[in-house]
């Protein structure tokens, strides 16, 4: 059927309004994956500037017996233990019952002790989204990382979401390869300046041309781990255990399957932490005791991959005995290509392979697929700029471009200032939501397009210059004490947020730094 002039050009719209939208949720989520790099430094940062301590270098043994005392015998069945951001550590004991949901969940007692004297500072219980979501301190990072997994969504469709523009960003990568003929010669591309869209053409070529394999790369690792969490693991729970999503995960992760229930005290687990840091070449982050107090007990301690590696291994010992069993992958019992593959496929996607330098690498690099993707769509959208719902749509691009990240600023001003108040948990993503709507009706006011440009900058510059200063002024330590304490990330972390801010307001005001000229020497004015 032949379709009118009229219904055509209104498909047209549909499609393009849809892509459009779909590449403006992709921006959000490369940007905030791109802060979401550095999750755990803007936790530390963010938590007053605590100094952190390296995990369990201190006993622990003595005080997860003290712990394991103080609760019920059925949250002895799993314990966890790991050091959050605050620097605190956290030790988890609990079970597993059915939530409001009917769905599985763990269910137990979260206690958050002091890293060096572990003096228990809270104490939380019930479902683990409950008390793992109810920290003050946690909230800024915590918020930047859902936002960026799950876009806020409810589960499992934030996950689908973020799959879905994980496969969108790897369509784009790979009709980028096919549509760059000239690819090579596209990386080393002079920008022609003899017009300001060629220019603008050229720079969108030349900086995606770079940033193709790192997209690849990105789009397929997010993309899987968003549908091998909502989609993949469920479904081989339901195929090949009836739904049991416990027995899924003990076969999954390689839990002993012969159960001892005959009571036999755990042994000394400092021992076990110490001998698991001489086998894997690294300090532990975290280690897991299953069935507490139990002749079956398993403990599993977790590493960062040691010096030169990409992927890293566990470490199992027996909990009654202490022996040692070996090491092994996050998938299976025992080494294999799948368990290589999936062991690759976070350090790859959130860039943890080589420390802080693949870290700031990655971080770059998420800065860059969100020029692409914007100058793409201004680019694209700069052709049909005649049609009018064409150019509205256009102009919401800066609000996107500058309301992201200034809405991401403002959770990090609203968390600040409700700090004093342990309100935060309100206030962190009221914040983004209060900088959202500024960026909306900035956008709407402001008809000219560069005074536009000009107040988002101001605004997100002094934003950034902000964030340092209202973290010392709601009682974080001052550079002076972080200096002492050896803690000099929290102090780079301030500069780079208030270099940043300066820079931005520089730019939007059109100043710029001008060396200061030397005045001329007595003699040399003489003289001429």
């Amino acid at each position: 059927m032949a379709l009118s002039q009229r219904r055509t050009k209104r498909l047209v719209a549909i499609h393009g309004w849809s892509g459009a939208i779909l590449g403006l949720l992709l921006y959000v989520v490369l940007l905030t994956g791109a802060v979401a790099v550095f999750a755990f430094e803007i936790g530390s940062w963010s938590a007053s500037g605590m100094k952190a301590q390296e995990p369990f270098t201190r006993p622990i043994d003595g005080t997860l017996r003290t712990l394991a005392a103080q609760v019920p015998g059925d949250y002895h069945e799993d314990i966890s233990v790991f050091h959050n951001s605050a620097g605190h550590v956290v030790a988890f004991l609990h079970t597993h019952a059915q939530n409001d949901e009917d769905e599985i969940d763990e269910k137990g007692i979260l206690f958050e002790l002091h890293p060096v004297t572990h003096e228990v500072l809270t104490r939380r219980e019930g479902f683990s989204s409950e008390v793992f979501g109810a920290d003050p301190w946690g909230a800024l990072d915590e918020f930047l990382v859902e936002l960026h997994v799950n876009l806020h969504l409810p589960d499992p469709w934030g996950l689908y979401a973020t799959g879905v523009l994980g496969l969108l960003m790897l369509a784009s990568a790979i009709s980028g390869i096919l549509m760059h003929r000239h690819v090579i010669k596209d990386l080393f591309l002079a920008p022609r300046l003899s017009s300001r869209l060629l220019t603008a053409r050229d720079r969108h070529n030349l900086v995606g041309s770079w940033a193709l394999p790192f997209a690849f790369v990105l789009a397929f690792t997010g993309a899987f781990l968003s549908f091998a969490i909502a989609l993949g693991l469920p479904t081989i729970s339901t195929v090949a255990f009836g739904g049991d999503r416990m027995a899924f995960f003990e076969r999954l992760v390689g839990l002993r399957e012969a159960e001892d229930p005959t009571p036999a005290p755990t042994a000394d687990l400092d021992a076990m932490l110490a001998a698991a840091a001489e086998a894997a070449g690294s300090v532990p982050r975290g280690f897991s005791v299953h069935h507490w107090g139990r002749a079956d007990a398993t403990v599993t301690v977790f590493h960062l991959p040691a010096e030169g590696d990409l992927i890293a291994e566990q470490q199992v010992f027996e909990g009654a005995t202490g022996v040692h069993l070996g090491s092994k992958p996050a998938l299976g019992t025992k080494p294999s290509l799948g368990s290589a593959v999936f062991g690759l496929i976070p350090p790859l996607h959130f860039g943890t392979f080589a420390g802080l330098l693949s870290r700031t690498v990655w971080f770059a690099l998420g800065l860059v697929g969100c020029y692409v993707t914007l100058t793409g769509l201004q680019l694209w959208l700069q052709r049909r700029a005649e049609d009018l719902l064409w150019r509205r749509l256009a102009r919401a691009v800066p609000v996107f471009g500058y309301g992201l990240p200034i809405a991401m600023a403002g959770s990090g001003i609203g968390f600040f200032l409700s700090l004093p108040a342990a309100s935060t948990l309100f206030w962190t993503p009221a914040g983004f939501l209060i900088g959202c709507a500024l960026a909306v009706v900035a956008g709407l006011a402001v008809r000219d397009s560069r005074a536009l440009a000009r107040l988002y900058g101001l605004v997100l510059g002094t934003s950034l210059i902000a964030l340092p200063l209202l973290r010392m002024a709601m009682g974080g330590a001052g550079w002076v004490s972080l200096l002492s304490d050896g803690n000099a990330a929290i102090v780079v972390f301030d500069l780079v947020l208030l270099l940043a801010g300066v820079g931005i307001v520089l730019g939007a005001t059109g100043l710029r730094l001008r060396p200061v000229k030397r005045p001329q020497s007595a003699n040399r004015v003489a003289a001429e």
